[in-house]
């Protein structure tokens, strides 16, 4: 502990103090909550424990405290401010996770959504203090902190207004796993779509072909269909070979509308593809109605042989579908 207080003094400044309160609170939060840790696990896994609500509001007033006792000495400062990042990544990644709810980016109410500025302040509170420290990457696969934020500001243009598909029930053959989003398909339609972090709001499919149908409740006339599919190849994640979009009236006579080309070799592809199809057209120009949508998604199975795991089952990741 001397050796400790006697680093954060000389690193900190006058804020030393205080940066050693924030490692006894957080190391006490969690071992007060009894959870273990994991390399690979994202901090909403913890929103319910160590990173409550409560929590994190104590550690961001004790970094307040650490800012303002670190004032007039600009080095302290800017060491200070970099350290607060991973608590401002918590807060970003469970906003992300709780988009309408409590800690999330919107308020809702009338069914209107609208952000809140303070969630909106911290995207670029990350990025500027990411500049000050010299922060040029944020994980072991090179992701920048302009990239993180420009994903966290496309994750967070919710598909809620004009979106028929908003809140509706998704039915899948087979279910998705259950390590992902908990395996829970209501991500699909939640209004939010996923980013480049395959941990948050995206559903994944290992080594199999699936299949999505989705009830709008009601015949709606649909001019534009879109899904969304992840790549990260380091993490074994594959666009789909193709994906096929049919629709139907009563949910048991399907017309197909349209499907997208085989996948090729899967190299350097974009890190999120959306899947567009233009409506039905009933006659004319007018849009046919629909109530039930079905995706159906031939994976690649098994990693390709220019992949360093050639031969392993793939996965493929499906987020946000939108009808308008």
């Amino acid at each position: 502990r001397a050796v400790r207080d006697d680093f954060l003094c000389g690193y900190y400044g006058k804020a030393g103090p205080y940066i050693g309160k924030y490692i006894e609170a957080l190391t006490g939060a969690l071992g007060r909550s009894g959870s273990g840790l994991d390399i690979y696990e994202p901090p909403t896994n913890h929103a319910d424990d160590f990173l409550s609500a409560a929590d994190v509001g104590a550690f961001n007033a004790i970094f307040d405290k650490a800012e303002a006792a670190a004032a007039g000495d600009p080095a302290a400062v800017r060491r200070v401010r970099t350290a607060r990042l991973p608590l401002i990544y918590a807060m970003l990644e469970i906003g992300k996770n709780d988009m309408f709810g409590p800690r999330g980016f919107y308020s809702e109410e009338n069914n209107r959504f609208t952000p809140k500025p303070e969630m909106i302040g911290l995207i670029d509170a990350f990025a500027g203090r990411c500049r000050e420290g010299g922060v040029r990457s944020l994980n072991e696969s090179g992701l920048t902190p302009e990239d993180y934020t420009a994903g966290v500001r496309r994750f967070i243009d919710v598909q809620v207004e004009g979106n028929a598909a908003f809140r509706r029930p998704v039915q899948a053959d087979p279910p998705p796993s259950s390590k992902y989003a908990r395996g829970d398909l209501s991500v699909l339609t939640n209004g939010v779509r996923g980013a480049v972090d395959f941990k948050v709001h995206w559903l994944g499919w290992e080594g199999r072909d699936f299949a999505l149908i989705l009830d709008l409740g009601k015949a709606v006339q649909a001019r534009e269909i879109s899904l969304s599919t992840l790549s990260d190849q380091r993490s074994w994640i594959l666009h789909p070979e193709t994906v096929a979009c049919s629709v139907s009236a009563d949910g048991a006579a399907y017309r197909e509308i349209g499907a997208s080309p085989p996948g090729g070799d899967h190299r350097g592809e974009e890190p999120v593809r959306v899947y567009r199809w233009p409506g039905p057209i009933e006659g004319g120009e007018s849009p046919a109605a629909v109530r039930f949508i079905r995706f159906s998604v031939e994976g690649t199975r098994r990693l390709p042989d220019w992949h360093p795991s050639a031969g392993g089952l793939s996965w493929v990741f499906v987020d946000e579908i939108i009808v308008r």
